[in-house]
């Protein structure tokens, strides 16, 4: 696999409400061959906000089109959460759906990662940090 290593996928204070933006559009490219991806997504709260979902996003189209990997969902507490995904995960043909609810999509890894942030209500002091761990 090409670049192996851990990347920040987002390092960020998190404060006005954001809509489901990209937030690291010049994500791990390169990432051909991955068969693995762990990842860490923690929030350290400060005060405010009412929820704040984390999506980590997969391409095989070179960015055009994002496909949900992982989603993971906070509200107003610090919490610290972890997923791995497989490239061998997926036996056999599934239809794609993006993740509505925490949880995973696992069985598929493009060549590249990003991460998409939404959330309601203004944060204030609030940190948000997303590592991917990729194999």
């Amino acid at each position: 696999m090409d670049n192996a290593g851990v990347y920040t996928l987002a390092s960020m204070q998190i404060g006005a409400p954001l809509s489901g933006a990209i937030v690291a559009m010049s994500p791990m490219p390169d990432l051909s061959g991955m068969s693995a991806v762990s990842l860490e997504a923690s929030l350290q709260y400060g005060s405010g906000g009412t929820s704040l979902t984390a999506i980590v996003v997969t391409s095989f189209d070179n960015g055009v089109t994002w496909r949900h990997i992982a989603r993971f969902d906070f509200g107003a507490a610090a919490a610290t959460r972890l997923a791995n995904i497989q490239a061998s995960g997926a036996k056999g043909i599934a239809d794609y759906a993006d993740l509505g609810a925490q949880g995973v999509n696992d069985g598929i890894l493009g060549d590249r990662l990003a991460l998409i942030l939404s959330s309601v209500g203004t944060y204030s002091n609030t940190t948000l940090s997303v590592r991917a761990a990729v194999r």
